[in-house]
């Protein structure tokens, strides 16, 4: 019994240190077509983390973010919101913080994977980063260099690659994810806990 309380105790206190840290979450978009009527979402859903040990992006969806809380435009969210959709892909730590001067946008041609409802599915994306500092190499006020880059992206999903295409809708139609202005957080130790099995994943 005791031992309970003090593992609840030091999930409190590890959560709470993350939290304090200001873990920020990106504006993301989702949009497909059901029935021939386009169905479309936007809000704070999604959280990108970069791990400086594994040289690793990641991408973490929260898909009952999405809901607007008017049950005709959440319906179809509803096959989604059980699950969050995880992307996970190689991206050099060397060639992420360089190389902003001007306000560069540097393009990346990613492939990395998609997790979605117990599948992984090989998934490439074209990713763009600039620098709101000019540089983008300078730390200043104890801010790490991932704070002034900006993130945009998109990834399409099918739904049957996901079997998602046999819940109460029956989403077909391909389902587009954008990130516009994102924000990376870098991840820390003890973090990847908010990642779950996308860490680990090869």
């Amino acid at each position: 019994m005791m031992k309970n309380k003090f593992l609840i105790v030091a999930l409190f206190f590890l959560f709470g240190k993350y939290f304090s840290q200001g873990i920020i979450s990106s504006n993301s978009f989702i949009q497909t077509c059901i029935n021939k009527t386009q169905c479309f979402s936007i809000n704070n859903s999604s959280t990108l983390f970069y791990d400086e040990t594994k040289n690793a992006f990641y991408l973490k969806i929260d898909f009952n973010k999405f809901k607007t809380g008017q049950d005709t435009l959440d319906d179809w969210l509803d096959d989604l919101a059980t699950t969050y959709l995880y992307f996970k892909a190689p991206l050099d730590k060397e060639q992420l913080q360089s190389g902003y001067s001007n306000h560069h946008i540097k393009t990346f041609k990613i492939q990395g994977k998609t997790y979605l409802n117990g599948i992984w599915h090989n998934q490439d994306i074209e990713m763009n980063i600039y620098s709101s500092e000019g540089s983008g190499s300078e730390i200043k006020n104890n801010q790490n260099i991932y704070d002034n880059l900006k993130v945009n992206f998109a990834l399409a999903i099918s739904p049957k690659d996901f079997k998602i295409h046999k819940k109460a809708h029956h989403l077909k139609k391909t389902i587009i994810i954008g990130v516009t202005l994102g924000r990376i957080n870098l991840l820390q130790q003890g973090m990847h806990e908010l990642l779950k099995e996308a860490y680990d994943h090869n």
